[in-house]
């Protein structure tokens, strides 16, 4: 009997080290994909920054320019979606009777917190936003 406690003591040991060791395991992974997360927010930063260096002529580079013209593309094309989701969400659904529609906010000026109303769907968005991240529109300065 004596065997059979010792075999199951050691069954549980070698269950209990794969266990810590898929722990470890996944914390590294957890710990991977953050680093991975951290290193896009830098990418994005710099490439931030080179473009506004590159539009101030500050820096004259051909790839660059190439790279930051198809993100330009990109936003346009992005823009042009919002806009006809925007378009989708006001066009009436003809199967439903039309229901008295709500005044439209106007733009408010910046509260305390940084934030303004857009003037187009009268949701609230940070202060330093060009479009409108509910419905697209471009914010005026």
């Amino acid at each position: 009997m004596s065997d059979w406690l010792k075999r199951a003591n050691e069954l549980l040991g070698d269950l209990a080290g794969q266990a810590g060791r898929q722990a470890e395991i996944v914390q590294l992974q957890a710990k991977l994909g953050s680093l991975d997360n951290d290193l896009d927010r830098v990418y994005i930063e710099a490439g931030k920054h080179a473009e506004e260096l590159l539009k101030a002529r500050q820096i004259y580079d051909d790839e660059l320019r190439v790279i930051l013209d198809r993100a330009r593309v990109i936003n346009e094309e992005m823009m042009q979606l919002r806009q006809k989701v925007q378009d989708l969400r006001q066009t009436p659904d003809p199967a439903q009777p039309e229901a008295p529609s709500a005044p439209r906010p106007t733009a408010t000026p910046e509260d305390s917190a940084g934030q303004r109303t857009c003037a187009q769907c009268g949701e609230k968005v940070a202060t330093h936003v060009v479009f409108c991240p509910h419905c697209g529109f471009r914010q005026p300065n």
